[in-house]
């Protein structure tokens, strides 16, 4: 049996979650709690990041390393290109996503979010154990001052944020052209990483979580700003999720 550790609202774990799916593969979900997660995964894994896979004795850690564990073990529905400067590509699009997209939509998310603790508890929290969201209530003024810190949260990084999103959504565009994928002619890991890691910007209903009915400002407003450039990401969601 597969296990994923993971964070429902997390990007990086909806990338998984995705793979496995497409895959058809069976798997348990285990949810985790921001915080409380650590001691937890330091007891699987080298370190506290999440999402982490189990798999009979193997334990893989990390969205890409799993993807890829997850091509090299079930041929199902290979979302790794056969063609050497395809695959290339794609990885190359893979680490892209992982570095200049999952971080600055995470941050200028949670800037807002982390404001709104009746909107953002409940994410955190979807498909916990029931007690989960009574542990998140009272330990989330200190567990926000911790995603704050560890993140660089502040109004200067929130806007040097938005600045890399809207860089790397020109990109996109400018890449796609009139096409419909990243590279090649088939829906590939470049695709579902970059479509999973901007998600949260179109919020879904095939990602998993129960997202607010209004999303607050000023994310509201900084999301707008870039609904010109999101349209590929439904369209992917719509077709391949």
């Amino acid at each position: 049996m597969l296990k994923l550790y993971q964070f429902p609202i997390s990007h990086y774990c909806e990338k998984v979650r995705w793979a496995l799916e497409l895959k058809d593969l069976p798997y348990r979900k285990v949810n985790l709690l921001p915080g409380p997660h650590a001691k937890k995964a330091k007891k699987i894994a080298d370190n506290s990041k999440l999402p982490i896979l189990l798999h009979d004795k193997y334990t893989i850690q990390g969205s890409a390393e799993i993807i890829t564990y997850l091509d090299e073990s079930f041929s199902r529905r290979s979302l790794t290109p056969s063609d050497p400067g395809e695959k290339k590509l794609a990885d190359a699009w893979e680490s892209y996503a992982d570095r200049e997209i999952g971080p600055p939509v995470r941050l200028l998310s949670y800037h807002t979010l982390l404001d709104h603790r009746r909107l953002v508890i409940p994410m955190m929290t979807q498909d916990c154990p029931w007690y989960s969201s009574i542990m998140m209530k009272t330990a989330y003024p200190k567990v926000s001052v911790a995603m704050r810190n560890l993140m660089n949260i502040n109004e200067e990084s929130a806007e040097q944020a938005r600045g890399q999103i809207s860089t790397a959504l020109d990109n996109i565009v400018e890449t796609l052209g009139d096409r419909e994928f990243l590279v090649g002619d088939t829906f590939t890991r470049a695709d579902l990483s970059v479509a999973a890691l901007l998600a949260p910007l179109i919020m879904p209903q095939g990602y998993g979580i129960d997202w607010p009915e209004t999303t607050p400002e000023p994310l509201a407003s900084q999301i707008a700003g870039f609904k010109d450039r999101l349209g590929w990401v439904g369209h992917i969601y719509d077709n391949f999720r």
